[in-house]
């Protein structure tokens, strides 16, 4: 019974871990949405509509081969289908149960629930998180750093564990590390902490047995590169941006790169604002106060555990090769991520998790001293936390400064004011775009013209839109109530779209008195103004449902001068006349006999005559 209310008492706790994640989530991330597509995405999304599924899960002219994160798009995508919106609430949930992950792995590791929350929490404030969060291809990142955290836990399970629960770690570790490269080949260098952790553990245990585990290592290694060599048809992992790294690599360049990583691990934004939304030089003085003083409560807890580490002599080598497992995955996430054309801050998030890791793994060092120095140890991180808040919520607010947030707010803007706004009804519509940039870019063009609007189609029978450049919105002029057309201008400085339709529309055909839209209905005497098309014709179809006697007359004329009488020979009858283009004509109708007996449905000063339908095309 005592067990039962054990494992219940542990459910609760993670339920409400998991509740308060979510809000947590969601309320650091409610003013990031995602309704269009752009870049990456776009492309991604392109892909699934064009190729077959064994071309998205394989393609066989790419310099990437992630067999994993294509899996996961696939069903992504399928998922999602039209309602690109849920992408960002897909991503918030993903990172949740990343948080949820590291939770369970920071409470066992530190021995207190309240570390666990606070690295779960910490890992969700994050602005590192910026691309798990907004973009598509974000699942990928976020998927990679799941499994390398994993790896790296089961790493550490490896070496404290007893025999048969190591042996199992260390499968689960190969498997993961595996996998994790068929989502993203930086992850290759993971073999190095595989390694590590076997010679680690050779230290700990003085066990020469354990070289043999060196073995599967490399043939774990060698399984991915020689994978990657059939389906890419090299060996070196490709750069960013379609460069190659034996092409683009600079030592001084990486060593910079990477001491910028261990400065972003502190709060401390080392890149230029493209890259991370706003410069260290940039950020206000309370703010740079706030996060200096956060690292030194981390200093703190550092200098804390070195004492009570130094105090617990029996435990010092398993102290020192925990804590160096855990710095060279992080030196090898750090250098994996240093060694191309430019240093994304999203690379960052799982060195700064692996931080997270090693502090609770401080905090349960801490935890084994006396009472007062535990609390103090554990006071300290929890004050990191707090003095951290600010600064990430700061930095967060300064997103629109990243190179690809420009794009995206114009890409949801765009889909807000076409399918957002008009649903079905932009299939075969003709779309103007007031847009410089879009314009004068063929290839961007080209591409988007064809690949926008494919994710919100239900049907391959719906036809796309057409696009149509123009230079003034006096190009689109006129636009009828009644025509199947869209006109949105560019608004450079907010980065949006500006529906301009209703300004270049005008009313199809107004109603002077007698004339009913909704239903068609003109009465004995009517007048009604209608706007000419290109055609240079008006063609009206009259319709009564009353029987004919042969005397009905219906008389159609312009400012006082008769165009022409029809005789109801039937019950249908329809007139072409000429006209003027693109101008509005006045038309006088009156008819000899009315459908509607007015005692019982009469809505102007005469009873109603005939239905009619005009055309002005």
């Amino acid at each position: 019974m005592e067990k039962q209310e054990r494992r219940y008492d542990l459910w609760m706790e993670y339920s409400l871990a998991m509740g308060i994640f979510l809000l947590f989530a969601f309320l650091v991330n409610h003013g990031i949405r995602s309704t269009g597509l752009y870049g990456d995405d776009l492309y991604l999304w392109y892909c699934f509509h064009t190729d077959s599924l064994r071309e998205f899960l394989f393609p066989l002219d790419s310099t990437k081969f992630r067999l994993l994160h294509n899996i996961i798009c696939y069903l992504q995508i399928w998922l999602i289908g039209p309602h690109v919106w849920l992408m960002v609430p897909l991503n918030i949930v993903a990172n949740c149960m990343i948080a949820m992950t590291l939770f369970h792995i920071s409470r066992r590791l530190s021995g207190r629930t309240v570390i666990g929350m606070v690295c779960g929490m910490a890992y969700l404030l994050s602005r590192l998180s910026y691309y798990q969060i907004t973009q598509g291809y974000g699942m990928m990142e976020a998927t990679a750093l799941w499994l390398s955290l994993i790896i790296l836990y089961q790493l550490y399970r490896y070496l404290n564990e007893d025999e048969t629960v190591s042996r199992k770690a260390w499968k689960i570790s190969l498997i993961l590390y595996i996998m994790v490269c068929f989502v993203h080949e930086r992850y290759l260098c993971l073999g190095a902490v595989l390694v590590t952790a076997v010679l680690l553990k050779r230290i700990l245990q003085g066990n020469k047995q354990e070289y043999r585990k060196l073995v599967s290592a490399v043939v774990a290694c060698a399984v991915v590169l020689g994978v990657r060599a059939v389906f890419t048809g090299s060996f070196t992992p490709a750069g960013t941006g379609g460069t190659d790294v034996t092409e683009t690599f600079s030592l001084s360049q990486a060593f910079t790169y990477a001491w910028d990583q261990v400065l972003y691990v502190f709060g401390i934004n080392a890149g230029p604002e493209i890259l991370n939304g706003i410069q260290w030089a940039d950020v206000p003085g309370k703010v740079k106060a706030l996060i200096l003083l956060s690292d030194m409560m981390l200093a703190v807890m550092v200098v804390i555990t070195g004492i009570s580490a130094w105090k617990q002599r029996e435990k010092r080598k398993e102290y020192l090769c925990n804590i160096g497992l855990v710095i060279m995955f992080m030196a090898m996430c750090i250098g994996s991520s240093s060694v191309t054309i430019r240093l994304e801050m999203r690379w960052v998030y799982v060195t700064y998790t692996a931080a997270l890791f090693l502090a609770s793994y401080l905090c349960g060092i801490i935890k084994k001293e006396r009472r007062s120095v535990a609390y103090l140890g554990t006071a300290a991180f929890l004050a990191y936390f707090v003095l951290l808040v600010p600064g990430e919520m700061f930095y967060r607010s300064n997103y629109e400064n990243l190179y690809f947030w420009e794009g995206q707010q114009q890409a949801n803007s765009l889909a807000d004011l076409t399918y957002g706004t008009y649903g079905d009804e932009i299939w075969g519509a003709q779309i103007y775009l007031l847009d410089e940039n879009w314009k004068n870019d063929p290839k961007k063009r080209g591409y988007q013209e064809e690949a926008f609007w494919l994710p919100y189609r239900s049907s391959e029978a719906q036809p796309l839109p057409q696009v149509t450049f123009i230079d003034d919105i006096d190009e689109a002029w006129p636009v009828s109530d009644l025509e199947h057309k869209i006109v949105l201008m560019l608004d450079e400085e907010h980065q949006r779209y500006i529906d301009v339709t209703p300004v270049v529309t005008v009313d199809k055909i107004e109603s002077l008195y007698g004339y009913y839209e909704h239903d068609g209905w003109l009465d004995q005497d009517t007048a009604i103004r209608v706007f000419t098309g290109t055609s240079g014709t008006v063609t009206f179809r009259f319709y009564t449902p009353k029987e004919l006697t042969g005397n009905e007359r219906i008389t159609i004329s312009s400012c006082g001068r008769e165009l022409k009488k029809i005789h109801m020979d039937s019950q249908l009858e329809e007139v072409t006349l000429p006209v003027g283009t693109h101008r509005y004509e006045k038309f006088e109708i009156q008819c000899n006999f009315y459908s509607v007996d007015p005692q019982t449905e009469i809505r102007g000063e005469t009873p109603m005559a005939v239905t009619a339908t005009i055309l002005a095309d």
